[in-house]
């Protein structure tokens, strides 16, 4: 199903800041930003998954869908077309982006699809990932995020990660918190040797 919106500027027109959307931003000016392009309603759990994975050290951005039962493409851009100004002016200040994505489960639903032009990091995050339990895939999978264009890929150093969880793990990682910490962490582990 395609986007309703090609851009922030459509969308911005259309919808009510506030009631349809919202954005959150926590600028902490740090060289790796957490973003949730897709937040709330809009991929459940993405949020919540990069709001745990900042904790207080990183920089976050959430944009959010506010109303329940919306159609995932009503208030969804596409990663490579994102360009909401807030979330361009976070990330662009920093090196690096990781941006956090839901997925529908498909045949793999414990399996994170790993992209971005960052495949040093992207290898790091997956291999702490891989030794907390939770398989990664860095390649030959549909999502990959590598157009320049992609918020992931926004930074300074025009390379970042992006994270595609299914839908069914990031139900169990927001309805159990042992292991958002466990997940969180893991990720963390890999963003500290940066």
């Amino acid at each position: 199903m395609a986007d309703r919106y090609p851009s922030f500027v459509a969308l911005a027109a259309k919808e009510r800041l506030d009631v349809d959307y919202r954005i959150r931003l926590r600028d902490r000016a740090t060289s790796i930003v957490l973003v949730a392009p897709h937040g709330g309603m809009i991929e459940l759990g993405s949020s919540e998954i990069a709001e745990a994975i900042a904790g207080e050290d990183y920089s976050l951005y959430c944009f959010e869908g506010l109303l329940p039962g919306r159609a995932h493409c009503d208030l969804h851009i596409t990663s490579s077309c994102f360009d909401e100004p807030q979330a361009l002016a976070l990330v662009s200040t920093a090196a690096t982006a990781v941006a956090v994505h839901g997925r529908a489960d498909h045949a793999e639903p414990r399996t994170i699809w790993m992209g971005g032009r960052d495949e040093a990091l992207r290898d790091a995050i997956a291999s702490s990932l891989r030794a907390a339990g939770f398989p990664p895939l860095a390649s030959g999978h549909a999502l990959p995020g590598q157009e320049i264009t992609n918020i992931c890929n926004r930074g300074t150093t025009g390379a970042g990660v992006q994270l595609e969880i299914p839908r069914t793990s990031r139900n169990q990682l927001v309805g159990d918190q042992a292991e958002m910490r466990s997940f969180a962490s893991a990720v963390r582990e890999a963003l500290a040797t940066r």
